[in-house]
């Protein structure tokens, strides 16, 4: 386990990739700290995002133990927190950043750190959702509110998180809530060529763009996002939702 967590974080040419293995809570706290990582690294580059064994992240990756400690009110209150710290570095990243995700896709949490990512590249057999009302009965407080709107406007982000509806890679191009969907063996190839022609770039041009194109999704953080986090945050901690379900899984 490196210091990230269930994350191992690798370094090369100007390219770091993050690759997580699963989610417990050692993992949910070291995602932001490699997205500050790599923000504050003058070697870095571009940031790649994926899972291992050619995954991503969804719930059945989860450490099962840390989603029942999760559901007492002290540790929920840190968990909302933590998803604060989540949401505003890897949106504050000034480096470009890449989601690569492979089969079964990006749910839930997952989801939410695909989003946040400049560019959502997918294998054509991924899937997108954010069970949190179904998988944990909590609204979706690791940002996925704040997300999903941004990308693909209110009313099918309405659809998505409150309805539990999974999408498709194909789907998810059509809508617009990711960029580009191929058969995963083609899946890498993509996205090295994406990395190569943002590393073709002014990295100072090229982050200062990234930073002005930002500002929407932060000003929508920080007008509307924390607000919701702390106050779910509160909400849950003084008990209204003692014990949530643990998560059973699911790979649609």
């Amino acid at each position: 386990m490196s210091e990230y967590g269930k994350i191992d974080v690798n370094l090369e040419n100007g390219v770091f990739t993050m690759e997580i293995g699963g989610l417990d809570g050692d993992t949910h706290r070291g995602i932001s700290r490699a997205f500050r990582a790599a923000h504050e690294s003058e070697e870095v580059r571009v940031v790649v995002v994926t899972g291992s064994a050619r995954s991503f992240l969804n719930p059945t990756m989860y450490d099962v133990e840390w989603v029942a400690a999760s559901a007492e009110p002290a540790n929920m209150w840190r968990m909302f927190k933590e998803a604060e710290d989540i949401i505003r570095d890897s949106i504050g990243c000034e480096k470009p950043t890449i989601a690569k995700v492979f089969a079964p896709g990006a749910h839930s949490l997952g989801a939410s750190v695909a989003l946040a990512c400049d560019f959502v590249y997918a294998a054509d057999d991924a899937t997108f959702c954010d069970p949190h009302l179904s998988g944990f009965a909590v609204p979706p407080g690791d940002g996925g509110a704040l997300l999903w709107p941004s990308r693909i406007g209110l009313t099918r982000a309405r659809e998505f998180l409150m309805t539990d509806k999974v999408c498709g890679a194909q789907e998810a191009v059509d809508i617009g809530l990711i960029n580009k969907s191929v058969p995963a063996d083609a899946l890498d190839g993509e996205v090295d060529a994406l990395v190569e022609k943002l590393l073709s770039f002014d990295p100072f041009a090229l982050n200062l763009t990234k930073k002005w194109l930002n500002q929407y999704v932060q000003h929508d953080l920080n007008t509307v996002g924390l607000g919701v986090l702390h106050a779910e945050g509160i909400f849950l901690a003084q008990g209204s939702n003692a014990n949530p379900p643990i998560f059973q899984g699911r790979n649609e």
